[in-house]
């Protein structure tokens, strides 16, 4: 699905936010990289903002990246990301309630693809009319509408 104007739209996990801070070279940083050049609209509830807060300013996550660039990235999805209201669904059955939320904003904000690392939420592949996609398979995508 696309946003207005066609562009595409994604949610992007916060495991993979975490894996950007800690491996800036990685797929995940890449994935933001496609998003800060705009080759995608980032999708977020504030429950999924509340959750990315949570997690990236966790100080355990202190310990491998940068205060700045949690900061920098923190406030990024929260100026840049595309705000939806997202009702719950109650037929998701992830055991997670951060997982429900991430689904549940994909699918309300019009989202083509999750991307994500938990293998839980892979497993709800083809749910509605998201693609739930790891960051290796989010990029190849992105490469395949370029070219």
């Amino acid at each position: 699905m696309t946003g207005q104007g066609g562009a595409l739209r994604a949610i992007v996990d916060t495991n993979l936010l975490v894996g950007a801070l800690a491996r800036p070279d990685g797929s995940a940083a890449r994935v933001l990289e496609h998003w800060r050049a705009g080759d995608f609209e980032h999708v977020a509830s504030a429950a999924t903002l509340r959750e990315a807060e949570l997690v990236v300013g966790a100080r355990w996550v202190a310990r491998i990246a940068d205060s700045g660039a949690r900061d920098a990235l923190l406030s990024e999805l929260r100026e840049r990301s595309v705000l939806v209201q997202a009702p719950v669904l109650e037929e998701l059955t992830l055991k997670d309630a951060g997982d429900r939320r991430l689904v549940e904003a994909a699918h309300a904000g019009g989202a083509r693809y999750l991307v994500t690392a938990d293998r839980e939420v892979l497993l709800m592949r083809g749910y509605a009319s998201v693609e739930i996609v790891t960051s290796g398979e989010f990029l190849r995508a992105l490469g395949s509408r370029a070219g």
